[in-house]
């Protein structure tokens, strides 16, 4: 929210932002300098050192009272992105869309209400994928040949003192970890059994999503917000904003 997008170097600290006139909703690394960014309405490539943005294709233009949330590359490179009311409030107003690697934007699922975290097994043929309001953990079949999703189930259900499942990872065992916002927590999820294995606390109710990183990738990034808090909700979570990292009991 607030159109600013931030690189970190955990061994220093040091901290390098970059501003943008529109939303920063989701962002790809490619294993270069080039990032893929998902604006408000717009899927761009972003040269981080000269900041630089080269659009891809527009996000629903048609539907000026929409904006992308959150984005990931699939095993197969190709990037995905979902979308929601700017309100929050609009049910079934998301979609959920792959962009090809023609520059096409396809249309996977439709009627959503606030698309958000997504994980792909291994193996390359599970994708998970939340929307935040059902309270579930979606898994589909997924082919990596053309990145294709088929026969979806629900393999995780959240409780309702939980909040809402929002950002989502996984780890090299196959599990889940998944920032529940509402419930200033991330859970560590068995998408097998639909098991709970241990949640971690950030105090901060809105927690936000969360990823792997650092050495060995044994590090768990961890983002909360302020969004609609209150000054006096504030003032009992004082960090909700900040970016969390933890090592969690994971082989990952």
């Amino acid at each position: 929210m607030g159109r600013q997008l931030h690189a970190l170097d955990p061994a220093s600290g040091a901290i390098e932002s970059k501003s943008f006139p529109d939303l920063v909703c989701a962002i790809a690394p490619t294993g270069s300098a080039r990032l893929q960014v998902a604006f408000a309405k717009e899927l761009a490539w972003l040269d981080w050192p000269s900041g630089a943005v080269t659009p891809i294709v527009a996000v629903e233009p048609d539907l000026p009272g929409n904006r992308c949330n959150d984005g990931k590359r699939d095993p197969a490179g190709r990037f995905w992105i979902g979308t929601m009311s700017r309100s929050g409030e609009g049910v079934g107003a998301g979609a959920l869309y792959r962009l090809e690697n023609n520059g096409a934007l396809t249309r996977v699922l439709s009627g959503l209400t606030i698309a958000n975290g997504m994980a792909w097994s291994s193996d390359q043929r599970t994708m998970y994928f939340i929307d935040s309001p059902t309270r579930e953990v979606w898994a589909f079949d997924f082919d990596p040949a053309d990145s294709s999703i088929s026969n979806r189930r629900t393999v995780i259900r959240v409780t309702e003192s939980m909040g809402w499942p929002d950002g989502m990872t996984i780890d090299t065992e196959g599990n889940l970890w998944v920032a529940h916002w509402g419930a200033g927590c991330v859970a560590h999820w068995d998408p097998v059994t639909g098991r709970l294995l241990g949640t971690i606390a950030t105090d901060c109710p809105h927690t936000s999503s969360c990823c792997f990183g650092g050495v060995d990738e044994r590090d768990l990034y961890i983002t909360t917000s302020q969004l609609g808090l209150s000054a006096t909700e504030l003032a009992r979570a004082p960090h909700s904003g900040c970016l969390f990292r933890v090592v969690p009991n994971s082989t990952r």
